[in-house]
């Protein structure tokens, strides 16, 4: 089949190493396209995750990242890894530079007469920047109810209704309440023009979106690869669009 050519693709939050992580599906997505530039927003390895349980790095996670190296191989195609909260185990040493993979904690995108800085997000999340115990602790809540999801989704199908998430409700709404209280969209457009930018793309919060905020800054968030399973890509015009796996793979 033949894959689907990009200017630049952005995915975040794969969080490999957790229970939950559609990482097959994302190894599915990037195999269905072409890239310049793919960039990784932070949280694709969950190293908290893999602290806690042992023999979760499976046949999928180094699919994963075969596919992106065939991707570098075959298209010439630039790796950039942006660190995230979950694989903070990777800032001991970044920025680092190894062939054409660059490991940084913020990245520069220039081009189309438009500037975007490209982070994970963490830092402008109050709980998880200044609450770490807070934000682990709901990072296990979060997992059990990932699991209670799952099982009450088996019994909907065997009743023939649809899926549907709690798990993804209820975290968007806690985010939402979050980014409301400590100014996380305010923050990153701050950010942003600081940085003499047009537009900003994170992940992090596991929604993704596409709006404008103050200082008619962009806000480009990359979505997530536990539920919402949705990635950024710019075309050759410099369009930026979400992507979504069911259209892209599915169909």
């Amino acid at each position: 089949m033949e894959r689907i050519r990009f200017k630049t693709v952005v995915i975040s939050d794969v969080h490999m190493g957790a229970r939950f992580s559609k990482v097959g599906e994302a190894a599915r997505f990037l195999n269905r396209l072409s890239c310049e530039r793919l960039i990784m927003a932070g949280d694709i390895i969950d190293g908290w995750q893999l602290k806690q349980i042992d023999d979760k790095w499976t046949v999928q996670e180094s699919a994963f990242f075969s596919v992106i190296m065939k991707m570098m191989e075959q298209n010439q195609t630039e790796v950039v890894y942006v660190t995230g909260n979950h694989d903070d185990f990777l800032d001991y040493i970044i920025p680092c530079q190894l062939f054409n993979i660059s490991l940084v904690n913020e990245y520069l995108i220039e081009d189309f007469g438009k500037r975007f800085v490209v982070i994970h997000g963490h830092a402008f999340d109050s709980i998880t920047a200044q609450f770490r115990w807070i934000s682990k602790l709901g990072d296990l809540a979060y997992n059990a109810l990932l699991k209670f999801n799952n099982r009450w989704n088996k019994s909907r199908e065997r009743l023939g209704k649809e899926k549907y998430s709690f798990s993804k409700v209820l975290k968007h709404s806690v985010k939402k309440a979050v980014n409301y209280i400590s100014g996380f969209e305010s923050d990153l457009a701050d950010f942003a023009r600081a940085k003499k930018c047009d537009g900003i793309i994170c992940g992090h919060i596991h929604h993704p979106e596409d709006k404008m905020l103050k200082h008619g800054i962009r806000y480009l968030n990359c979505g997530d690869w536990v539920e919402s399973l949705t990635a950024l890509a710019q075309d050759f015009d410099g369009n930026w669009k979400i992507l979504n796996y069911k259209d892209l793979v599915e169909e």
